[in-house]
């Protein structure tokens, strides 16, 4: 696996002049400045002239955010967290400096530029065969997941949908106060049969009043996450309860509060959008870089590391396979991070014979004592109860 530096979720849109205003959130701008060449930065930057011959940099202006760079660049702007590891002389996230020069070619350059070569391809002998390629017509009748294939290089594990609109394990009381009371005009979404606005649906462009101001969190102007609360989720193992399942189902932002209540609209959509999703602050997820392992090989023993369970994934109790997104009963409180592999096994049903790996799980975000990861190679398809243990 590749090494990433580990980056708690913090503000993304970084600012790139000292003299700017900051989001509440962001940390303070570095306070010594000094002269490097013809410009001032806080940092200590390597001499361009020191970078390999011909490696492909970026020199900082005005206005520009790693955010914003790694978008094109890398072609996705989760990525932005790869880009400050390859410049580990930029100590503070938040604050870039006109005439930084910035090293942006490396492993996430490398497989953007892969990626898009390789769907041109795909694309381009899906036309001399007349049709569409079978990835593209899966992919069209499907859900959107990330498409695992092993190689050799660092490769990003999930895509936005994956990390933004599947959801988690939390606490089966977790308190969310504030949420979709009722939409813009209820007789034009009113459908009929069914009690007023209960029921009822919204998608991505359409305007909501939300029960809940400044007094209970909200604040104008900032995005939140349309939570959806559901089952309670049980251990395949023990039986014992490990939480309440939470499910994403978009996005909102706050446009103005009028006390007790808000006006807002749907950004995004993860699908039908019901009256009473909860409002959840909205927590920065940088998507994990990593090789994929290989799967051990058959005379390899098992690690003796961490091991669980698969707890819950997206849509399947059984023939979980490759591309699917999974829960786990393994979280920070047991050293798993982001980034971090499990195998997946079945003990055999004989009593003399050793167990049988099925798969790879790399994880793409964590809570406590749960986990959200995603099947990244398979030998054999996989069940809720399946166990796993950390490589």
């Amino acid at each position: 696996m590749v090494s990433v530096r580990r980056v708690a979720p913090v503000l993304l849109l970084l600012m790139a002049m000292p003299a700017l205003a900051q989001p509440k959130s962001s940390s303070r701008p570095p306070r010594e400045l000094h002269l490097v060449g013809e410009h001032w930065t806080a940092y200590n930057p390597p001499d361009p002239a020191s970078y390999p011959p011909a490696a492909k940099t970026h020199t900082v202006k005005r206005g520009d955010t790693l955010w914003g760079i790694a978008k094109t660049y890398y072609g996705n702007a989760y990525l932005w967290p790869q880009l400050w590891e390859s410049n580990t002389w930029v100590t503070d996230a938040h604050w870039i400096y006109p005439g930084d020069v910035l090293l942006v070619e490396g492993e996430a350059s490398q497989a953007a530029v892969t990626d898009t070569t390789s769907t041109s391809t795909t694309s381009r002998q899906a036309e001399l065969s007349g049709g569409t390629s079978e990835n593209e017509d899966t992919q069209a009748r499907t859900t959107p997941m990330a498409q695992i294939t092993p190689v050799s290089r660092p490769i990003p594990l999930a895509t936005e949908f994956d990390i933004y609109c599947y959801g988690y394990i939390g606490d089966p009381n977790e308190p969310m106060p504030n949420y979709i009371e009722s939409l813009e005009d209820v007789e034009i979404m009113y459908t009929p049969r069914l009690p007023t606005d209960r029921g009822a649906a919204v998608a991505a462009g359409d305007l909501v009043f939300v029960h809940g101001g400044a007094e209970t969190g909200l604040v104008a102007g900032e995005t939140y996450l349309l939570v959806e609360p559901s089952d309670v989720v049980t251990h395949p193992a023990t039986g014992a309860t490990l939480g309440r399942k939470y499910e994403y189902a978009g996005q909102i932002r706050v446009l103005c509060l009028e006390g007790n209540r808000a006006r807002a609209m749907i950004t995004q959509a993860c699908r039908e959008v019901n009256v009473g999703a909860r409002l959840k602050p909205m927590p920065q997820l940088p998507i994990p870089i990593a090789r994929i392992p290989d799967l051990p090989p058959f005379c390899e023993t098992p690690s003796g590391k961490t091991s669980g369970y698969i707890v819950d994934s997206r849509g399947w109790d059984l023939g979980i396979a490759e591309g699917t997104l999974v829960q786990v009963d393994l979280g920070t409180e047991n050293s798993v991070q982001p980034g971090d592999f499990l195998t997946v096994y079945r003990p055999s049903q004989r009593a003399d014979q050793p167990r049988q790996v099925l798969g790879e799980i790399g994880i793409l975000t964590t809570q406590a004592r749960t986990a959200t990861g995603v099947i990244v190679a398979m030998r054999r398809t996989m069940a809720i109860g399946d166990q796993v243990e950390l490589r």
